[in-house]
């Protein structure tokens, strides 16, 4: 019984740890077991969103700041680790990165060919750099 009401609550509630020792307050639990229980941060992968050619040496995010509600849109507000923290952090502070590279992913060689630009999931980011670099091409390499 008591398993099938625990299971019920945090269904219903999707609490996160924090939500679950604030809401049992006669739990108490070592730190060192919190933070074993505290999973790792996983990458976050954003897509490029400039040319490299307009702004060499420089890599432009276009990111949303997430924020969601647990317990069915009644809980505390909860901000997205990465994309909080890039929302906070001053223009020119280094932010800690690798680039992954997609060499299939590129504008066609023939600048007269038209594209057809469909980002399910990307959103606009990756389209932005396209047309940064199409209009690079046409300022610096008349094409």
């Amino acid at each position: 019984q008591g398993l099938q009401e625990y299971e019920e609550w945090k269904w219903s509630k999707n609490p996160t740890i924090v939500e679950v020792l604030e809401e049992f307050p006669s739990v108490q639990m070592p730190s060192t077991l919190l933070l074993t229980q505290l999973p790792l941060l996983q990458p976050r992968y954003y897509s490029i969103s400039s040319s490299p050619e307009m702004y060499p040496g420089e890599v432009h995010l276009t990111v949303a700041v997430v924020s969601y509600r647990t317990r069915d849109g009644e809980g505390p507000i909860h901000h997205g680790v990465c994309s909080s923290w890039l929302s906070r952090i001053q223009t020119d502070e280094v932010v800690p990165c690798f680039v992954r590279g997609a060499p299939g992913f590129h504008l066609p060689q023939d600048p007269q060919v038209p594209c057809i630009l469909i980002g399910p999931g990307t959103g606009i980011a990756p389209f932005r750099s396209f047309w940064q670099q199409r209009l690079f091409d046409i300022q610096h390499k008349g094409g």
